[in-house]
């Protein structure tokens, strides 16, 4: 069986960008503290009962800060990475946009993104998540996960966020 792929935002989706204090001012003056202290919004292991390896690619599609320098992408990009790196190390495949650009990709189409922005979601010729809602059944307790064997497996696959697929 052919793996679905996913892409994940990462400012509002998995890294708490917006609730780091004077985020917007930090970015218009080129800092990256904000990208550097966010907190993770969710877990790997979250992640992966909601989208198991064996059905799902998994590939980090992020934008750099708008109207920013070369320079400042490229240090954002590095901040960003450090940062998958500490809380997400399995997400190694990522992909940098420059801000504003469209998120559809070559085969969008047959994947999935998960991203907080509704624009962004509207304009997706895939199918299009918010992540609030994943985190949110993922965090019910007794509901999302249950055990089997032992080993923690999802009561509610992705495939019933995501209309289309089984």
């Amino acid at each position: 069986m052919k793996k679905i792929n996913v892409y994940l935002d990462m400012d509002g989706t998995i890294a708490d960008l917006y609730n780091e204090k004077n985020w917007l001012e930090d970015l218009m003056a080129s800092n990256t503290r904000p990208f550097e202290n966010a907190k993770p919004m969710t877990t790997e292991e979250v992640l992966f009962e909601i989208f198991p390896k064996d059905k799902y690619n998994i590939t980090i599609l992020s934008m750099t800060p708008k109207n920013a320098t070369r320079e400042y992408c490229k240090r954002v990009e590095e901040v960003k990475s450090e940062w998958l790196n500490k809380y997400f190390p399995t997400l190694t495949k990522r992909i940098y946009l420059p801000y504003g650009n469209n998120k559809n990709l070559k085969n969008s189409k047959n994947a999935i993104l998960v991203d907080d922005s509704e624009p962004i979601r509207k304009t997706y010729r895939g199918k299009a998540i918010n992540p609030s809602t994943l985190w949110a059944w993922a965090s019910t307790p007794g509901f999302f996960c249950g055990y089997r064997f032992g080993a923690p497996v999802p009561l509610v696959p992705a495939r019933f966020f995501v209309k289309g697929y089984s």
